[in-house]
């Protein structure tokens, strides 16, 4: 049975919601406060987005910025929604519109940097990533550093890309999401027990997360250790069982019965 070892993922986790801050008053001064009726749209947009109602948020923000064009915050608003929606080509334009507005905001060249990812353009990806995390202000540059490594991912440097996971997680052990991207090119590798080294580290610190579950049932099933591939994908069957990683889970699990 032949694994492959590249997995879609949503990279979406790397982005860095909207501030729910009031006023939205902008780092530096630049740009404008919002107005009180466009920021009452502002917040349940982001609201939404915290509850993954991408939709929801969405007509918010659009209300929003019918109430203020010029605030930068909305236009990152409106760039997650469509990011959410996979509308690429709406959410850079937006994403492009919040850093004219604001150009030293790390967090929309950290959110472009990631909407870069889901459209496979890694030379861009990096370009914004870079400067996220060369921000001395951005407080987690654990997140563009992890960009960055899936970037280079991208570009089959898959060592650039284990020292980038390496270095955002000497930045913040506790970032799961990098110990996920390093085992997944460890994996790719051919170093699959280092690859599992890295998801039990994971796992010690996210035991609900399903997607890392499903990561760990591929890597048993290239280690040929079917029992526990099938524990896996059961466990990723109870946690997201509607998602699309839930439902690869159990097709995996019918090829191995």
């Amino acid at each position: 049975m032949r694994i492959s070892g590249k997995i879609k993922f949503l990279k979406w986790c790397l982005l860095i919601l909207p501030l729910l801050a009031s006023g939205c008053a902008p780092a530096g001064g630049k740009g404008l406060s919002m107005s009180d009726n466009a920021q009452v749209q502002y917040t349940l947009g982001v609201a939404e987005l915290k509850n993954n109602n991408p939709t929801s948020a969405l007509a918010s923000f659009l209300e929003a910025e019918k109430l203020d064009r010029r605030n930068p915050d909305i236009q990152e608003g409106l760039a997650q929604a469509y990011h959410r929606k996979k509308a690429y080509a709406e959410a850079e334009k937006h994403y492009l519109n919040a850093i004219r507005m604001r150009p030293d905001e790390p967090r929309f060249h950290n959110n472009i940097g990631t909407l870069y990812l889901d459209m496979q353009r890694p030379d861009e990806a990096l370009t914004y990533l870079e400067k996220a995390v060369n921000n001395l202000l951005f407080p987690s540059p654990e997140i563009p550093l992890t960009g960055i490594g899936i970037a280079r991912f991208l570009k089959s440097d898959y060592l650039g890309a284990v020292s980038a996971y390496r270095e955002a997680l000497g930045k913040n052990p506790q970032y799961v999401e990098a110990y996920l991207r390093l085992g997944e090119v460890l994996s790719v590798l051919g170093q699959v027990d280092r690859a599992l080294v890295e998801y039990r580290k994971a796992l010690v610190l996210s035991p609900q997360y399903g997607r890392l579950h499903f990561l760990m049932g591929l890597a048993f099933m290239k280690n040929g250790d079917m029992q526990k591939a099938r524990q896996s994908f059961t466990r990723v069957t109870e946690l997201i069982p509607e998602s699309e990683l839930g439902l690869r889970a159990g097709d995996y699990l019918d090829m191995l019965q």
